[in-house]
């Protein structure tokens, strides 16, 4: 049996990155979504690409969407990912209408299909935080 190697910590450069990742420590996937006009978005930024406001809130994700695309990685980028390797990387199109980029857990990539519902789930990750991965939906 091998040992459990826990997924390296992202790095966040700046505050509202610490935020996101904050949010997934405590397993929940938050967004950002602008008070003015209510236009969900991610990767977080200052301002609304729709309407230029700075005003905005963090809002949790129903955790929930379908396979927007994929890749498979042949090689893996560092030793913590050679448990999983191959592995597929998914771009997730969320219900709040977002994409999110993350791991794939429960299923064989080889079964992959653009559409496939899919939901979040959390692994620890070396820093005591945690990352979001998706898996086939259970509903």
């Amino acid at each position: 049996m091998s040992e459990f190697i826990p997924n390296p910590a992202p790095q966040p450069t700046n505050y509202l990155d610490e935020q996101f990742w904050g949010h997934c420590a405590d397993g929940i996937l938050c967004f950002q979504c602008c008070t003015e006009c209510e236009t969900w978005r991610h990767i977080p930024r200052f301002m609304c690409a729709k309407c230029g406001s700075e005003k905005w809130g963090w809002r949790e994700s129903h955790g929930r969407g379908i396979v927007y695309t994929w890749t498979v990685c042949h090689m893996p980028m560092s030793s913590h990912f050679e448990k999983d390797f191959p592995y597929a990387v998914l771009v997730v199109e969320m219900e709040e209408g977002v994409r999110i980029t993350a791991g794939l857990r429960d299923m064989d990539y080889k079964d992959l299909k653009i559409g496939l519902p899919v939901e979040v789930v959390f692994e620890p990750l070396e820093n005591g935080g945690k990352l979001p991965f998706f898996r086939p939906r259970k509903d």
